[in-house]
């Protein structure tokens, strides 16, 4: 009977840390930015890869004004619940003090004073804190502890870290901070990261980091950003399914995009390079309505009947959830890139995945008997009858869409 109710304890005990674990991992998730801001010619990628069931890493980017977006990333000493409740404290504290007219170096004095009250001495967190100002590329930053960001030249081919001294957070009343300016220039990149990054490359830190420089500068070089990312998850997953993976690893790419960069994404969209294309980047249903209300502003400033700003708003809806849903199969990581060019004369939208890509001819008919029960091919269908023209790439990741102004407009 001991024996029995020694196993019950222990069974309730594992059920509660489990319960705990849960919660944390809602936090957390709550805590794990869905998008970035949309900013012309700046492009936004990020990974969140935790090693364990929670982690004490979190990031964001956030937009201050027209001008300015704050960057931040920071690390929580620990695994487990612990870690992810203080980060989760950690981001709402940034979160409260990154204001404008604050600078980065007066927001981690603030985050500080607040968290070294609040946290147990067994904690710290490192973190970096920057201001990209958007009419120049100047970067304001102050690191405390972290692992230095770099900024990859493109015109160079080299990289530049931004060494600062900072001491950790939550350890010292009066903890030191230094804050730098730095320019990014067109076609650089802005790649900051936690530590854990240095373990998908070698077990020791030093090593580790060595040799993800050298990985930045050949990748970089010779691909974009993207596939950087794409080559961490995939060592990542390595490395855990061999059991052999002991942090976290978050990582956010900032491009500055060249224009020739711009034009290859224009051409994929089916534009002309000299087209004056706004371009768009989303990868979840929720950035859906943000990516739509730009476009049907356009459209609004030049003067377009209500009714076709309505039929585009639903058109750009259904294409969209197809993008997401059928073309990249909700996978989150893959991005859907959007086009337009609004004038007084037409609106053209065109919306590409990263899909394999399908025959819009082998859609079924919604309208036929045998599909009227069958949720399929709805959406085009409602496209095809809301706008002037709709074509399809070769491939068929991608679709265009033509709505004429209707009205003689000067």
């Amino acid at each position: 009977m001991a024996k029995k109710t020694k196993s019950l304890e222990i069974s309730s005990e594992a059920d509660s840390r489990e319960a705990d674990l849960q919660i944390a991992r809602k936090i957390q998730a709550a805590m794990i930015p869905r998008s970035f801001p949309v900013v012309e010619g700046l492009e936004l990628n990020s990974i969140y890869l935790p090693c364990g069931a929670v982690g004490g890493d979190l990031y964001d980017v956030i937009q201050l004004s027209n001008d300015v977006l704050a960057f931040f990333i920071f690390d929580v000493t620990g695994f487990g619940v612990s870690s992810a409740l203080i980060s989760a404290m950690a981001k709402v504290c940034f979160i409260n003090h990154i204001k404008p007219g604050i600078s980065p170096r007066a927001v981690i004095e603030r985050v500080n004073l607040e968290l070294i009250r609040d946290i147990s001495a067994d904690f710290y967190i490192t973190a970096f804190l920057g201001y990209l100002d958007l009419h120049d590329n100047r970067l304001t930053y102050c690191n405390a502890g972290h692992a230095y960001p770099l900024i990859y030249r493109k015109k160079d081919q080299t990289t530049l870290p931004l060494r600062t001294q900072g001491t950790f957070i939550g350890v010292f009343d009066n903890g030191f901070f230094e804050e730098q300016q730095v320019h990014i220039g067109t076609g650089d990149s802005l790649l900051l990261v936690t530590d854990g990054i240095y373990r998908v490359f070698s077990e020791n830190l030093h090593e580790g980091r060595l040799l993800f420089e050298q990985a930045v500068l050949d990748t970089f070089s010779s691909a974009t950003p993207v596939a950087f990312l794409e080559m961490i998850k995939k060592r990542f997953s390595q490395i855990s399914q061999a059991g052999a993976m002991e942090d976290d690893v978050t990582a956010i790419v900032a491009e500055v995009l060249i224009q020739s960069r711009k034009n290859q994404i224009k051409e994929k969209l089916g534009f002309k390079a000299a087209d004056p294309v706004y371009m768009q980047f989303l990868n979840y249903y929720e950035e859906i309505d943000r990516t739509i209300a730009v476009i049907l502003s356009s459209m609004d400033a030049f003067g377009y009947p209500d009714d076709h700003i309505r039929k585009m708003k639903v058109v750009l809806t259904e294409l969209l959830i197809n993008a997401i849903l059928h073309g990249n199969k909700r996978d989150f990581s893959k991005k859907v890139t959007v086009g337009h060019i609004v004038d007084k004369r037409e609106a053209v939208i065109s919306i590409l995945d990263e899909g394999n890509g399908f025959d819009p001819a082998k859609v079924p008919d919604p309208t036929l008997s045998e599909n009227l029960s069958r949720d399929c091919g709805r959406g085009l269908y409602i496209a095809y009858h809301y706008v002037d023209q709709i074509s399809f790439s070769e491939k068929g990741n991608r679709v265009t869409v033509k709505k004429k102004h209707g009205l003689n407009v000067e």
